[in-house]
């Protein structure tokens, strides 16, 4: 499974399996009973904190990509952004959707040849993608 967040596509394979081989000090069970709702607070949470996250630290990013596909069975791509007067994770915009495997496949290409960028992430998902999605 490709998962695109932000302006970064992570090849994940089986996202429980990514998931839960991350290393997260989160235990086996903790991450098996998690919510989509809890993932998302984890998003927002790392976001607020950082958000340039996905290229910061991909470790992470790709750890919070995988939770996210798997809990919501059909996203694949995430987008999170922390305004400037942003007092806390509460105020970090997500998005999140489902995007057809050509066109990660293409942001894939780009990224590959270090030529992905937010612009382009942008316009090719989140440009077109209905409003309903956001989380």
């Amino acid at each position: 499974m490709l998962f695109l967040f932000n302006d970064v596509v992570f090849s994940l394979g089986d996202p429980e399996r990514a998931a839960l081989s991350a290393g997260s000090p989160l235990g086996e069970y903790a991450l098996k009973t998690m919510s989509l709702g809890k993932a998302v607070r984890l998003v927002r949470e790392a976001i607020h904190e950082d958000p340039l996250l996905a290229r910061n630290n991909p470790e992470k990013a790709r750890f919070l990509a995988a939770l996210i596909g798997w809990k919501s069975d059909e996203a694949n791509a995430l987008l999170a952004i922390r305004p400037n007067a942003a007092r806390g994770p509460e105020d970090v915009q997500l998005r999140v959707a489902s995007v057809g495997l050509v066109v990660l496949t293409q942001l894939k290409g780009l990224q590959d040849h270090d030529m992905l960028s937010a612009r382009a992430a942008n316009d090719a998902v989140w440009l077109h993608a209905p409003q309903r999605l956001r989380a």
